[in-house]
Parts: C-alpha cells; sequence; structure tokens
C-alpha cells in the first residue's frame, strides 16, 4: 500500500512539474506550445501530421502537397531514408502567424517528444519545407541538436535549400565564433552567417558523403566531441 502511495505521489509530482515547465514556457513564447495543440485545433489535417489554416485556398492546399513531397525527395538525397515524422503547420494569415509562428518563412521547434515545423506565407515552396525537414532528422537521428554547432545544423539544412548556393568569394568568420545561436542569428550578420555556414557544410558533405554524416551521427550519439569527429571524418575521406 505504502509504495504504491509513494508510486503515485511520484507520478502526481512528475505531472505538476512538467504542467508548471509547460505554463513558464507559454508565458515566455507561446508559440511552440501552440503548435503542440494544434490537433484540437479547427486547423484541417492535410494529411498525416500536416495541419493547414482554415482559411488557405484549395490551390495553395495541393501545392503545399506537391511542394511537401518534392522536399521530402530532397531530404532523401542527404540521408538516404526519413525517419523524422514532425508535425507541419501552414499559416498564413497575421493572427495565425502571431498564434504559431516567430517569423514568416520557417521555424522548428524542438520538444524532447517530436519536433514542430511551422511554415509561415513567405515559405510556401519546397525549398523552405526541406530546410526545416533537414532540422527535424537531424534532431530526431542525435535526439540533443545541442551536440552541433549553430553553423553545421543551419549549413546542412541550407544544403538542400536553393536559396543558398556556395560562394567562393564569401569570407568566411572563424566557426568557433557563430557556433551559439546568439551571435549566428545576429541581425546585422545572419545572411552573411548562413552564406558561410552552406559554404563549410557544403564543402564538407562533398567529401566526406552520407556516410560521413551517419559516422558522425554515430559519434556523436557516443559521446565523442564534434570538432574532433567533424575533422577526422574529413581527412579520412579524403585518404
Amino acid at each position: 500500500m505504502f509504495k504504491r502511495r509513494k508510486k503515485l505521489t511520484i507520478i502526481a509530482v512528475t505531472l505538476g512539474l512538467f504542467l508548471i515547465v509547460l505554463v513558464l514556457n507559454y508565458m515566455l513564447s507561446p508559440q511552440p506550445v501552440n503548435a503542440m495543440f494544434v490537433g484540437f485545433s479547427d486547423y484541417e489535417e492535410l494529411s498525416s501530421e500536416v495541419y493547414v489554416e482554415p482559411s488557405i485556398s484549395d490551390n495553395t492546399k495541393n501545392k503545399i502537397l506537391m511542394d511537401l513531397e518534392q522536399s521530402q525527395e530532397k531530404v532523401i538525397e542527404v540521408f538516404d531514408v526519413i525517419e523524422a515524422h514532425p508535425t507541419i503547420i501552414f499559416v498564413q494569415s497575421s493572427d495565425a502567424i502571431k498564434r504559431y509562428a516567430q517569423n514568416q518563412t520557417g521555424q522548428t521547434y524542438y520538444m524532447y517528444w517530436g519536433n514542430y515545423i511551422v511554415i509561415g506565407p513567405r515559405g510556401f515552396n519546397e525549398d523552405v519545407i526541406a530546410h526545416e525537414l533537414v532540422h527535424a532528422e537531424l534532431r530526431k537521428r542525435i535526439g540533443d541538436i545541442e551536440k552541433v554547432p549553430v553553423w553545421f545544423n543551419e549549413g546542412l539544412a541550407t544544403t538542400v535549400d536553393s536559396r543558398y548556393i556556395s560562394d567562393v568569394n564569401v569570407v568566411s568568420n572563424s566557426l568557433h565564433e557563430i557556433s551559439e545561436r546568439g551571435t549566428f542569428y545576429e541581425p546585422t550578420r545572419v545572411l552573411e552567417n548562413y552564406k558561410i555556414a552552406n559554404n563549410e557544410v557544403t564543402r564538407w558533405y562533398r567529401i566526406v558523403g552520407k556516410s560521413g554524416l551517419d559516422t558522425l551521427i554515430a559519434g556523436l550519439n557516443k559521446g565523442e566531441s564534434f570538432n574532433k569527429l567533424y575533422k577526422e571524418i574529413e581527412a579520412a575521406s579524403i585518404k
């Protein structure tokens, strides 16, 4: 009897702490929490875990489905198979953007139990969708996305995104300087940082290929250092 009561107490405390964290997160950043509960809204489930704002036209819905299919093909070119199945939400009105999105293009919210992608009206195309799907795929395979620097996470996503084309004229900062979110997304430098990340990761991936990326992910999941692995995999691929 005592053990059962203790177990119920632990469960109650755990649920209570979860609710407290959820409320605090909502107060600080409500959009990810709203995305979690999109299944309880009036949004249409266009296909499995793909939701669209009710006001989106049928023609746009059809385009979304085509863009989604093409974006998935791009992701397969990088990873071979798709393992992540994020919830994807398409919004276009100002009210919906305010409720779900932190920008009008695309964003991925990382949760312990899954990922939520919100695509705004500026992101209704295969490039943006593929970009966000790569974020979700990498998060699925690594688990803790903090194991990779921001420049690698964003750089890998740009390899499937034709908005970014490798440019040998881009002068690279020290990659270490743009490893953290605050420095990478600094408004006056963010576009340049995306280009730097694209140049570096595209270069690296061309050398190591899918097998090199798989080796990197496996090593990270074993607790190995990103910087050490990144260099070693490239060196081994050149030999």
